[in-house]
C-alpha cells in the first residue's frame, strides 16, 4: 500500500513538473518570481480547504459543506467585530463558528450515523441559509484597514500572508497525521471502521474531531478570502469546493478511504493552481479552462489506477475471448 501511495506521488509530480516547463514554454512570464508567488497565492485559499477534506476522505467521509461554512465565517467575523469593534475577538468568533458547524456534521454523522455526503449535502445548503439571513443578503465591506493584512499583505518584501498560512498548515497537519495517535486512528478508520473498534478505537470521537479540523480550516479559508476581496460574503466559499475534493483525489487520497497524505494533496491543489496561472497567461478563455482542468484530472487519475484498468482489461478479455 506505501509503495502505491508513492507511486501516485511520483507520477503527479513529474507531471507538476511537466506542467511546469509546459506552461514556462508556452508563457516566458510564467517562471518569474512575481509569477510564481501570485500562483502560491491562488493556491493557499482553496488548499487550506483541501487540508480539512483530505483529512474527511482519509476516514471514507465526504463535507459537501466546507464552502457554506467558509462564507457563513466571513459573516460571522464582519457581524462580530461590528458589535464588539475588537477584531481579534471578530476573527476568533469566527473559526469558532467554523469548529462549531464541524461539531454539528460530526454529531450526525458519528454519533448518529446520517452518511456523510447526507449529511453535508443538507448542511451545505443549512450553514448558507443563517449566513444569508444573518447578512440579509447583503456584503459587508465595513472592516477595519488591518484586517486586509492576511489576504493582501506580504512577509519579507514579496512573499504572500496567505502563502506561509497555507505552509504551516499543511506541515502541521502533515504532523498531525503521521505522527500522532490520533492521526494513526484517523487511518484506521478509512481501511476498516469495524476493525477499528475491536481494535479500541473510539471511531465516534476520531469522527468527530476530524469534522471540527475540516471545519477550523474551512473558517481560516473564509478569512483568508474575505481579507483579500475587501468584503465578507456568505458565497464567498462555493467555487472552492469541487476544487479542493478534486485536488484531493488527484493527490491519491484513496475516495474510500484508508490512505492519503498531505504532500500529495498539495500537489494536486499546485497542479490546479498552475494551470489556472498558466492558461490566464497564454489567453485561454475561462470556458476552455474549465475544460483543459477537468481533461487534465481525468489523464492523472486514468495515469494512478493504470494497473486497475489492465487488470479489468485483462478479465474482460479473458471472459469474452477465451
Amino acid at each position: 500500500m506505501i509503495g502505491i501511495k508513492r507511486s501516485h506521488e511520483l507520477i503527479l509530480l513529474l507531471f507538476f513538473i511537466g506542467l511546469i516547463i509546459i506552461m514556462s514554454l508556452l508563457a516566458p512570464s510564467f517562471l518569474t518570481i512575481d509569477n510564481l508567488l501570485s500562483v502560491t497565492q491562488q493556491m493557499s485559499e482553496f488548499g487550506i480547504l483541501a487540508l480539512g477534506v483530505t483529512v474527511i476522505i482519509i476516514t471514507s467521509g465526504i463535507d459537501l459543506s466546507v464552502g457554506s461554512i467558509a462564507g457563513l465565517t466571513t459573516i460571522v467575523i464582519a457581524m462580530s467585530y461590528g458589535w464588539s469593534g475588537s477584531l481579534v475577538a471578530a476573527i476568533l468568533l469566527g473559526i469558532l463558528a467554523g469548529a462549531l458547524c464541524g461539531a454539528f456534521n460530526g454529531v450526525l454523522i458519528a454519533k448518529i450515523g446520517v452518511p456523510p455526503i447526507l449529511v453535508t449535502l443538507g448542511t451545505m445548503t443549512f450553514f448558507n441559509g443563517i449566513a444569508l439571513v444573518l447578512s440579509k443578503g447583503n456584503a459587508i465591506s465595513d472592516l477595519p484597514e488591518e484586517f486586509y493584512f492576511v489576504g493582501q499583505g506580504y512577509l519579507f518584501g514579496n512573499i504572500p500572508v496567505q502563502t506561509v498560512i497555507f505552509l504551516v498548515l499543511a506541515i502541521l497537519t502533515s504532523l498531525l497525521l503521521s505522527k500522532t495517535p490520533w492521526g494513526r486512528r484517523v487511518y484506521a478508520v478509512g481501511n476498516n471502521s469495524v476493525a477499528a473498534v475491536f481494535s479500541g478505537v473510539q471511531v465516534d470521537k476520531v469522527l468527530l474531531y476530524v469534522y471540527i479540523f475540516a471545519g477550523i480550516m474551512a473558517a481560516i479559508s473564509g478569512w483568508i478570502i474575505s481579507s483579500r476581496v475587501s468584503t465578507a460574503r456568505a458565497d464567498l466559499g462555493a467555487v472552492y469546493v469541487m476544487q479542493s475534493i478534486a485536488a484531493t483525489v488527484l493527490g491519491g487520497t484513496n475516495i474510500a478511504g484508508g490512505s492519503g497524505t498531505i504532500f500529495g494533496t498539495v500537489i494536486g491543489v499546485s497542479v490546479f493552481a498552475v494551470l489556472a496561472n498558466g492558461l490566464n497567461l497564454i489567453g485561454v478563455s475561462p470556458f476552455a479552462q474549465n475544460l483543459l482542468m477537468g481533461l487534465a484530472l481525468i489523464v492523472v487519475l486514468l495515469i494512478n489506477n493504470m494497473s486497475i484498468i489492465k487488470r479489468k482489461i485483462a478479465i474482460f478479455i479473458k471472459l469474452n475471448f477465451n
